[in-house]
Order: C-alpha cells, then sequence, then structure tokens
C-alpha cells in the first residue's frame, strides 16, 4: 500500500511540473462568483456544446478511473469506464434535453439517464416532464461537476441521494430565488405505481449575496410499508477561488434512520491546479447503530480546456474496520 500511494504521489508531483512548463497551454479560467442560483432555470439553452444544427447542441465526456481499496477483506485494484453524451434541443419556448450513459461492468452499460421536455412561460417559470433529475443534494450527478473523483459519502443504508425519476415538475427562477415542486411515480424505490405510490419533491435556493447560495429541499414517496422521507439543506459560499460547502441530511428509511453532514473545501490556486478537502459523516440506524467517518484529499490538474487529470485519497473510519481508497481520474469533456 504504501509503495503504491508513493508511486501515485510522485507521478501526480511529475504532472504538475509537467504542467507548469508547458508552454501556451490551454487552461480553464479561474472560478468566479456565482451571480445566481441555478435551481428551476432553463439551463439547455445556456449550456455550451457542439453544435449539430441551428437548434440541436451535443456536449458529453468520457471518465477514466484506477481504483485501489484497501481493507479488512484485503486489497483490491481495478479499472472502470463510463461515459456520458447528451443532446440539447431549442425549439424555444419548448426545449428538451435526452442524455445517454455507459457505464462499464454495470448489468446494463448503456441507459437513458434523462429525457424530458420543458415549456418555458417566460423567462422565469417553467414546466418540465419526463425523465429527470432529482433537486436534492449537494453533490453533482455527472463526473464533471463534482469537486472530487468521488461523490461526498460511504454509502451506509443505500439511501438514493442522486437519481433520475419520471413526473411532471414546476420551476421558478429569478436569478435571486429559485423554487421547484415535482410530482413522480418513484423516488427512493421500485414502487412505480403513481396511483398507490405518489411521490413527491419540493426545493427552495436563495442567492443570498453572489457567491453566497442556500437550499432547502424534502422528497416523500408512499410505500406499500412504511414511507420513505429525506429531508436536505446545504450552504455553499464561492466568492471567486474559494469554495465552501456543508451539506446535511436525514433519510427515514421505512423502519430505519439515517442522518449525515458534509464540509466540503475547494480552492483553485492557479487555473491548471486546484485542492479540495472533504469529511462526512453517516449515521444509520436499522436498530443496531452504524457511523462512517470518511476523509477526502483529492488534487485537479487542467491539462486543457477538455482534459482534466484527478487525484483523490480517502480514509472511510468503519464501525469494524477502516479503508483506504485511492483514485486516478483521467477525464475529457466535450
Amino acid at each position: 500500500m504504501k509503495y503504491i500511494l508513493s508511486s501515485i504521489l510522485a507521478l501526480a508531483m511529475g504532472v504538475t511540473a509537467s504542467v507548469a512548463q508547458i508552454p501556451g497551454m490551454m487552461s480553464m479560467p479561474s472560478a468566479q462568483p456565482l451571480e445566481g442560483t441555478s435551481l428551476g432555470a432553463n439551463e439547455t439553452i445556456a449550456y455550451d456544446g457542439i453544435a449539430l444544427g441551428n437548434r440541436v447542441k451535443l456536449r458529453g465526456y468520457v471518465d477514466f478511473i484506477y481504483n485501489y481499496k484497501d481493507d479488512a477483506t484485503g486489497d483490491d485494484a481495478k479499472f472502470t469506464t463510463a461515459g456520458d453524451v447528451d443532446f440539447l434541443v431549442d425549439f424555444s419556448p419548448v426545449t428538451g434535453e435526452v442524455h445517454l450513459a455507459y457505464a462499464s461492468g454495470a448489468s446494463q452499460p448503456i441507459t437513458l439517464e434523462q429525457a424530458f421536455g420543458r415549456y418555458s412561460f417566460n423567462q422565469d417559470f417553467n414546466l418540465s416532464f419526463g425523465r429527470q433529475l432529482t433537486n436534492l443534494g449537494f453533490d453533482a450527478d455527472e463526473s464533471p461537476g463534482l469537486y472530487a473523483v468521488t461523490p461526498a459519502y460511504y454509502g451506509l443504508g443505500s439511501a438514493t441521494r442522486y437519481d433520475y425519476v419520471d413526473g411532471l415538475r414546476a420551476n421558478f427562477n429569478n436569478g435571486q430565488f429559485g423554487l421547484s415542486f415535482g410530482i413522480h411515480d418513484d423516488y427512493f424505490g421500485p414502487a412505480d405505481h403513481f396511483n398507490d405510490n405518489i411521490a413527491i419533491d419540493l426545493a427552495a435556493s436563495v442567492m443570498i449575496v453572489p457567491g453566497l447560495e442556500a437550499r432547502l429541499g424534502y422528497a416523500h414517496q408512499d410505500m406499500d410499508s412504511d414511507d420513505i422521507s429525506r429531508f436536505n439543506t446545504w450552504i455553499a459560499y464561492n466568492p471567486g477561488d474559494l469554495t465552501l460547502a456543508l451539506e446535511f441530511d436525514v433519510f427515514n428509511i421505512q423502519d430505519d434512520d439515517l442522518w449525515d453532514i458534509m464540509f466540503l473545501a475547494n480552492y483553485q490556486f492557479v487555473d491548471w491546479f486546484g485542492a479540495t478537502f472533504r469529511y462526512s459523516h453517516e449515521d444509520f440506524d436499522n436498530g443496531t447503530d452504524h457511523e462512517a467517518d470518511r476523509f477526502t484529499l483529492a488534487l485537479l490538474f487542467t491539462l486543457t480546456d477538455n482534459l482534466f487529470l484527478n487525484f483523490e485519497f480517502s480514509h472511510t473510519e468503519l464501525d469494524s474496520d477502516d479503508k483506504d481508497e485511492v483514485y486516478l481520474e483521467g477525464l475529457l469533456t466535450f
């Protein structure tokens, strides 16, 4: 384990030195303060992408990860590959998106992540319908939006945090305030019967000042047995190169309870290098209390506007044992 960590750290240091010496290298611009909340906004027309005509844009990514873990069961290493292709359609006031995803090793390697349409009544209010991403949670659902290689939580209780659901959603966004209310046939599990197992989610967001956003959300699903619900809140501060975030969750999973908390700090030191420190705690009670504390350090390198090399070390303290994980990621966006 020590040899592998030393080798990967040496590789990361070598990449750092090499990137610093590349003349004329393209790089992402430094982060700018967020001017408004994205909750409820029609982002389809604002996304960058490859134009396939006057009305259609294409975007996506390819994500390649080396993962090494060492825990009580032994050590293991593997490669994984994931990808995403999105088609964005603009017939304003009607817009829509179709997202196709690939994940190596999955039972269904190619899946339809999202497929939804939207009608904008004006610049502030729109109605979206189809398969859409859930609104609750600070982490992005895809690799290009994450502040580390992995999401924040270890996964006690296997609670659904970020998923895609079928339904209808009313959205409001005027820049400072965002509001979204959705009705779905399934949110947390395989109920999938709208008449008996209705699911709802409600989220509200406010940009207190430019760069300081607070969000509050709730989701509930009727089940044949006990219901499932989630309360989520987070606050994030992004004045420029610095990003700070604090998140809190409470799940009621039928007869089980789960709560968690996450703190994240990210700083963009220069155009081509940033770093993230993250801590998360989970407490899962299913008759017996289980806890997990996860510490993460991620080093993030921008090689060009579209190519990124990321390194992460995570240490998780569990009830019975500890787990160390190393990730090395190559991420290409388009």
